[in-house]
């Protein structure tokens, strides 16, 4: 095998180009971006909806169950943390060109949550049934 290729890329990566298709502006895209949609603070976004917040968290508890494998805490924690606030803020930078949707720091904020909490399900699981999983 070249070297060049890795030998095995973590399941939790496969789960970053989910989550920038699913926030892909679908309509109303322009080359102009759109600061004025921006609202980093989460919560003042006022077209912010409850569906939308629990969908967040629902999309990245699968990202932070796929990335705790094979780590511990409170790297685990605190890493999934890291990088579900990097994916999404990623993702919610793709809607800066959209007139139809909004970047939101609620978004980014109930990633981390979703990712937390996946992360502690998965430790709580690997705890349950034994498994050290310190394997990367």
């Amino acid at each position: 095998m070249p070297a060049c290729i890795p030998r095995r890329v973590p399941l939790w990566v496969w789960w970053v180009p989910v989550v920038v298709i699913v926030s892909l502006p679908v309509s109303g895209v322009t080359s102009q971006p759109q600061w004025s949609r921006v609202h980093a603070m989460p919560f003042s976004d006022p077209e912010d909806k409850p569906s939308d917040t629990l969908l967040n968290i629902a999309m990245f508890i699968p990202f932070g169950y796929l990335f705790g494998r094979g780590r511990r805490m409170p790297g685990a924690l605190a890493g999934a943390m890291v990088a579900a606030a990097l994916v999404s803020a990623g993702a919610e930078a793709t809607q800066l060109f959209s007139t139809v949707r909004n970047p939101s720091g609620t978004d980014v904020s109930m990633a981390v949550a979703g990712a937390a909490i996946g992360t502690i399900l998965r430790l709580r699981r690997n705890q349950r049934t034994g498994t050290g999983e310190v394997t990367r």
